[in-house]
């Protein structure tokens, strides 16, 4: 099982791994930026949430983090009381790595709305790349986005990832588009060791 830290400091952040506890933090990050949310990430169009179920999901993703399946993280400022938003790196799925390689990693970030536009999601992207390479033997690393969300295109460019292309739905299946429906196609950035 391998396991990577469970709080990381950055220059300016803090990386915790998700928490039951961090509940009321990380449902006041989504309900003060729901709207925002909903136009780039699919499961905002389910919230807001009772506090009851954001613990349970919360649960579950401190179980993944602990087996060692996935490893999500609450990006949060640096005096440790505010969520910012949240980063997380897992195994990519079959259908990714026989489009980029083994050992592919896939990463992943969301922000509040008033912490969009100071690099918080670069800088925890950086953080988490760094540890797929270091801590999980990561060949490849990959930031999938759908292609109308150009602002997406921001944080793998600052980071140094490579445009792979825009796969479509027979490529890469499943993938959601922010308002839940089945995407056609999927941007894909990749970042080698």
């Amino acid at each position: 099982m391998t396991s990577l830290p469970q709080r990381i400091r950055t220059a300016r952040l803090v990386l915790r791994r998700q928490h039951p506890d961090d509940a009321p933090l990380v449902k006041d990050a989504v309900d003060s930026s729901l709207a925002h949310l909903q136009v780039s990430v699919a499961w905002a169009q389910s919230a807001p949430w009772p506090l009851l179920v954001l613990k349970e999901h919360l649960a579950a993703s401190a179980a993944a983090f602990e087996s060692g399946s996935a490893w999500a993280f609450s990006v949060l400022d640096s005096a440790e009381t505010r969520v910012l938003g949240g980063a997380g790196i897992e195994p990519a799925e079959n259908s990714l790595i026989a489009l980029v390689g083994a050992k592919t990693f896939e990463t992943g970030y969301w922000l509040r709305e008033d912490a969009t536009g100071h690099g918080y999601a670069t800088e925890a992207t950086t953080c988490l790349v760094r540890l797929a390479f270091t801590s999980l033997g990561a060949r490849h690393v990959v930031i999938c986005h759908d292609p109308v969300n150009v602002a997406s295109e921001g944080v793998p460019r600052r980071v140094g990832f490579r445009c792979l292309g825009t796969m479509n739905s027979a490529q890469l299946p499943g993938r959601q588009s922010a308002d839940g429906s089945v995407r056609s196609a999927t941007r894909v950035w990749v970042l080698d060791a």
